[in-house]
């Protein structure tokens, strides 16, 4: 028996986000390509900004019309193998249009490498963010913190790792919005998505949220679709409820009628007003 009881055919399929849509996530994924292109296209964006030295170390830049704007940070899913900040623009219209400025960043992907550098490198963005929020135009002490699927994991532990960084670096976290997230590293370890990543035991310790919470501060919002799959589900609950244990402020959202790969898609989700 592996986690939670499950069989090894129960176990992938509950961390198969696609099992819940028939198996083809390819509609969704041109979708987000065809609608972030658009985006790019008609609205005033800078891309490709450098935050570091690798290649992939990048974020696009769509900045509000005010100068002083609060700023939005998007961390984009993909299982840790797919997906980048060029997917990620299809928030940035109700972004601007709610008055926030909006960065979407990249990071190296596995195999090239491990989760625990995608954490650091997600950090350093942020840093890089706090320290050229004056050129950007934006006000570095109101900023929200989104990640997808396993955005969400890296956005946790960056806040669980080096909000402190972050706070003496002038940002402030405001909003934390964590959107069908995982939280525990051991049932990943136990599928074929650890090919590429190849987990071991102590970065499983280590990169799970839901061993290492953050220091308190921002309000923590925890939304899932309903028809992710049940171990998402869970996984949410579980991670949203230790956080409320643990003292900070959080809310749990289940989204009626949408699934892992549509939930992004709908403003209600990643805007907190419009909840």
């Amino acid at each position: 028996m592996l986690y939670r009881g499950f069989t090894q055919a129960e176990l992938d399929q509950e961390y198969s986000p696609s099992s819940m849509i028939g198996g083809d996530l390819t509609p969704y994924l041109d979708s987000y390509a065809a609608l972030s292109a658009q985006h790019r296209a008609q609205m005033e964006v800078i891309g490709n900004i450098s935050y570091g030295d690798a290649t992939a170390q990048v974020l696009d830049f769509f900045p509000a019309k005010g100068a002083g704007a609060p700023l939005h940070v998007f961390i984009h899913g993909g299982y840790w193998q797919a997906l980048s900040q060029r997917d990620s623009a299809m928030m940035a219209p109700a972004l601007i249009e709610a008055e926030q400025s909006f960065a979407t960043l990249n990071y190296t992907l596995a195999p090239d490498a491990r989760v625990g550098a995608m954490v650091e490198e997600c950090r350093d963005a942020l840093l890089w963010l706090a320290t050229n929020a004056s050129d950007l135009g934006f006000d570095p002490s109101r900023i929200t913190l989104s990640g997808h699927s396993a955005g969400a994991q890296l956005a946790s532990m960056v806040m669980a790792s080096s909000a402190n960084d972050l706070a003496r670096a002038g940002l402030r976290v405001r909003d934390v919005i964590l959107i069908s997230g995982i939280y525990d590293l051991e049932p990943i370890s136990l599928t074929p998505i650890n090919e590429p990543l190849q987990l071991t035991p102590v970065e499983v310790n280590d990169l799970s949220p839901i061993r290492h919470l953050p220091p308190p501060g921002p309000r923590y919002h925890v939304t899932v679709a309903e028809r992710d799959t049940p171990e998402f589900i869970r996984q949410s609950r579980d991670y949203a409820e230790l956080l409320r244990k643990a003292g900070h402020s959080v809310s749990f959202d289940l989204k009626k009628g949408m699934q892992h790969f549509d939930i992004i898609m709908h403003p209600g989700t990643f805007l907190p007003e419009a909840r």
